[in-house]
């Protein structure tokens, strides 16, 4: 196999038989710089070849170096070109002067390889080829208004075995692989417990989402009211996407653990019983998480109140796209301290294997805490829109988030268990920030917490915190803080 590692080489050893020359050198830094993805490489051994848009012809010397037996069928519409090709001195190359002309000429066939430049890209193009042909690989270019690209990229991963599309200006691109097995894009797992009189709508809104290749999971939680026979309703008039697991009551943590190890989806999302969701919502989720590759896509939501006062939180910055609020997340970490709400956001059930991420189910109540932490602490690809799309139900009687008693304890098993878990391989910068998570928390409980229960909470807060990060104090005033959310 020929190395592509000196400009110099490559142009001295085809200089001959390029055939527009002034695309030598971008073509050359393409290859080097994997502009079409690792697996849409010429250099990769070829039987079959259709280039569309010749450029300087680099592909086609390439794959020739390699196998010199290998068919290639060219489609370039600019006739001055023609002349060069047909000169070049190999065999099984042919010509074509339009699509339309290749489409006559050329029936089904096997491609090992396909790329297709921006002048010639359309998604009806890519649809005929991938629909018409057998194809290993396709690759090429685009411009973001050609073609929708999650739509580029759901028909891609259904007829090929690997693509990549570059587009034009933009710090993503339509890439993957065939998928390999038929599966929901997300699943929703509702966890709903003692939510008869909010769960229609709830349910609702994630059944006119407008993805529709979705599962949703309600996991009754041994609700004593009809909540589980609506869940069941709900199946009835949804048989294909909804589906209700009937368990006793243990906790939050347990039914949306159940949920979690029934879930088929490829992305898994959690919604409470008594929220719902916008209708782009989960669609807008996916389509960010499949053009970023990302592990973990995020929207913003809004808090919704019994007197139908909204407030908003799009909680998106430092991405790599428009004004930093949409895109790849630059610095993941920085979202640790961020409020640990599980629900905006989808995960891909792969990486939730990966690192046994799992919920807790010994801690009854916040346990969304302990599964933010753990899913974003190990997070490589984080990706982030800001619509709020989620609407988060408060003041309503019942809700953990309004207790100010000793339920709200349950913060020092919680930070205790998580240290634990953490610890073993966390970096310094973790470390750093789950000591702010965990003062952040205890402040915002001081505030709330009945009176006569602060002055012991205030001492097991200090001494938890001084135990656990002893190695990474700061001299941040974190005690005065902490003092101060108590009066």
């Amino acid at each position: 196999m020929l190395r592509i590692d000196n400009y110099e080489n490559i142009k001295e050893r085809f200089n001959p038989f390029f055939i527009d020359e002034n695309l030598i050198k971008e073509d050359y830094q393409r290859l080097v710089n994997c502009h079409y993805g690792k697996s849409c490489n010429p250099l990769i051994y070829c039987e079959a070849l259709l280039i569309m848009g010749v450029r300087s012809g680099l592909e086609l010397l390439l794959a020739k170096s390699v196998n010199k037996n290998v068919v290639i069928h060219v489609v370039e519409s600019n006739v001055s070109l023609h002349d060069k090709l047909k000169k070049l001195p190999f065999n099984n190359i042919t010509v074509f002067s339009s699509y339309e002309d290749y489409l006559q000429s050329i029936n089904q066939t096997t491609y090992d390889l396909i790329r297709v430049d921006n002048a010639n890209f359309t998604l009806e193009r890519i649809i005929t080829l991938l629909t018409k042909h057998t194809v290993s690989a396709i690759c090429g270019e685009l411009n973001e208004a050609d073609c929708k690209p999650i739509t580029l990229f759901r028909f891609c991963r259904q007829n090929c075995e690997s693509f990549f599309f570059n587009i034009k200006d933009k710090k993503y691109n339509v890439a993957g692989s065939r998928q390999k097995i038929a599966q929901p894009e997300v699943t929703v797992v509702v966890a709903a417990y003692g939510v008869e009189g909010y769960l229609d709508e709830c349910i609702s809104s994630i059944v006119h989402q407008s993805l529709k290749n979705i599962e949703i999971l309600i996991v009754d939680d041994g609700s004593i009211d009809g909540t589980g026979k609506k869940a069941d309703e709900w199946a009835n008039r949804f048989p294909k996407i909804v589906r209700v697991i009937h368990k006793v009551n243990g906790g939050c943590a347990s039914a949306r653990l159940a949920g979690l190890k029934e879930a088929k989806g490829e992305y898994i999302a959690f919604v409470d019983g008594d929220d719902w969701v916008e209708h782009p919502m989960y669609e807008d989720l996916f389509e960010s998480a499949a053009l970023h590759n990302s592990e973990i896509a995020q929207c913003g939501f809004y808090e919704f109140f019994a007197d139908q006062t909204k407030n908003y939180y799009p909680t998106a910055w430092g991405a790599d796209g428009q004004n930093g609020m949409s895109g790849l997340v630059k610095n993941p970490i920085e979202y640790l301290t961020l409020m640990p709400s599980i629900w905006r956001r989808i995960y891909k059930t792969s990486y939730l294997k990966k690192y046994s991420i799992e919920f807790p189910v010994h801690i009854r109540r916040h346990d969304d805490l302990p599964f933010a932490f753990l899913t974003i602490s190990r997070v490589k690809r984080l990706s982030v829109i800001p619509d709020c799309y989620y609407a988060y139900r408060l003041n309503r009687p019942g809700q953990d988030v309004g207790a100010t008693d000793e339920r709200l304890f349950i913060h020092f098993e919680i930070f205790e268990w998580l240290y634990e878990q953490v610890r073993p391989w966390a970096s310094m910068g973790i470390m750093h920030q789950m000591r702010l998570v965990e003062i952040g928390t205890h402040s915002w409980v001081l505030g709330r917490l009945d009176k006569p229960l602060k002055e012991d909470y205030l001492r097991q807060a200090i001494e938890g915190i001084k135990n656990r990060y002893s190695n990474y104090e700061m001299n941040d005033g974190w005690l005065n803080r902490l003092k101060d959310s108590s009066i």
